[in-house]
C-alpha cells in the first residue's frame, strides 16, 4: 500500500505543479466519475469498493458513494467513498470544491465572484475557505516556525491590530497586539497574537521561536532590555525610531518586519476585515502563503499537505 501511495503522490506532483486556470476549466468539464478517478489517481480519494462487502460503491444524488448492502442485507447506506477524506463533509460537487481551492490559493476574485462563477452559495464558499484555512493551521501546529541560530539575524517588532483610525468607528475595549519575527535571508517569520507586550510575555515568545545564538534586531521598547541577559546567548542590537530608521553605528533596522506588518494588514483589508474569533487562523493563512504561495507551486503544496492530513487507502 505504501508503494501505491508513493506513486499517487508522485502523480500528484506531476499533475498539480504549474496548474493553470485553463486546467481548472478542463477539470470542470469532466463528468463526476472521471474526476473522482483522477482524484483517486493522485491519492486524494479512496478506492471505490466498500471495505466491508467489497462491492462497488455507486454515486447518489448528494455526491456520496454508498454501499447499499449492509451486514443485515438491508438497503440502508453502509459506507461512503468520501469518508476519511478531505471531502467527507462535501454537499456540493467535488470538482467545484477543487476549483474553489485553486481560486483560493491564487487569491482570485471576491466571494461573490466565486459564488457566481462556480454556482456555489455564499455560505458554502465561506465554509470551504475556512476548511482550506484549517489546513494551514494544521501545518503550523505540526511545524512550529523556529528562526535564527548562530550567524543568523532576526528582526522583531510588535504592532497594534485593534487601533481606531482618526478616533472613528467602534470603541475598542481591549487592545490586541501582534508580535512577530522576520529572519533575514530566508524570509521565514512567525506571528503571534498577544494581549500584553510586557517583558514577561515577549521574552517568553522570543525563547520559544528564536534559536540560541541569534542576532536580534529591535526598536528600543523597554520590554526588550533583558534580551542579552537570557541564557540563550542572544546578540541584541537596537534602533531608536524617534531619532532615525537605521542605527548609524551598527546599521541595525527593523524595516523588513515592519513591511511584513503592512503586507498582513493589506491582506486583512482586501478581505474587508477579519473575524476576531478567527484572527489566529488568518495569521496562519498569511504565513502559509508566504512560505508556500509561489505561483505554480501553491496548488500542489496545498493538496500535498491535505494528503498528509487525510491519508486514504489506495
Amino acid at each position: 500500500m505504501a508503494v501505491f501511495r508513493t506513486l499517487a503522490l508522485r502523480r500528484m506532483e506531476e499533475e498539480l505543479r504549474d496548474f493553470t486556470l485553463a486546467d481548472v476549466f478542463e477539470k470542470l468539464r469532466m463528468d463526476d466519475d472521471s474526476f473522482e478517478e483522477w482524484l483517486r489517481s493522485i491519492g486524494l480519494l479512496a478506492s471505490p469498493r466498500c471495505s466491508s462487502c467489497q462491492r462497488p460503491m455507486t454515486l447518489n444524488y448528494c455526491y456520496r458513494r454508498d454501499c447499499r448492502y449492509g451486514p443485515n442485507g438491508n438497503n440502508k447506506p453502509f459506507a461512503t467513498i468520501l469518508g476519511g477524506s478531505f471531502f467527507s463533509q462535501c454537499r456540493i460537487a467535488v470538482v467545484k470544491v477543487f476549483a474553489l481551492s485553486y481560486l483560493w490559493v491564487r487569491e482570485l476574485g471576491l466571494v461573490k465572484d466565486k459564488s457566481y462563477e462556480l454556482g456555489i452559495g455564499h455560505t458554502s464558499i465561506v465554509q470551504w475557505e475556512q476548511y482550506f484555512r484549517d489546513v494551514c493551521c494544521q501545518y503550523f501546529r505540526r511545524n512550529r516556525p523556529v528562526l535564527g541560530g548562530f550567524g543568523h539575524v532576526v528582526e522583531i517588532d510588535e504592532t497594534c491590530v485593534t487601533k481606531r483610525k482618526y478616533n472613528r468607528g467602534r470603541i475598542v475595549r481591549r487592545h490586541q497586539w501582534l508580535f512577530g519575527g522576520y529572519e533575514r535571508g530566508s524570509g521565514r517569520s512567525f506571528l503571534v497574537l498577544v494581549r500584553r507586550r510586557d517583558a514577561r510575555t515577549l521574552l517568553r515568545l522570543i525563547t520559544k521561536y528564536i534559536r540560541p545564538g541569534t542576532t536580534i534586531l529591535s526598536d528600543c521598547w523597554q520590554a526588550y532590555n533583558r534580551i542579552t541577559a537570557l541564557p540563550q546567548l542572544y546578540t541584541h542590537l537596537t534602533v531608536n525610531h524617534q531619532v532615525n530608521f537605521v542605527n548609524p553605528q551598527t546599521g541595525a533596522h527593523t524595516q523588513n518586519i515592519e513591511s511584513h506588518w503592512q503586507r498582513f494588514k493589506r491582506m486583512a483589508k482586501q478581505k474587508c476585515g477579519i473575524n476576531n474569533r478567527r484572527y489566529g487562523d488568518y495569521l496562519k493563512e498569511f504565513l502559509w502563503r508566504r512560505m508556500f504561495g509561489t505561483r505554480g507551486e501553491s496548488l500542489y503544496n496545498f493538496w500535498r499537505q491535505v494528503a498528509d492530513l487525510y491519508p486514504v487507502p489506495c
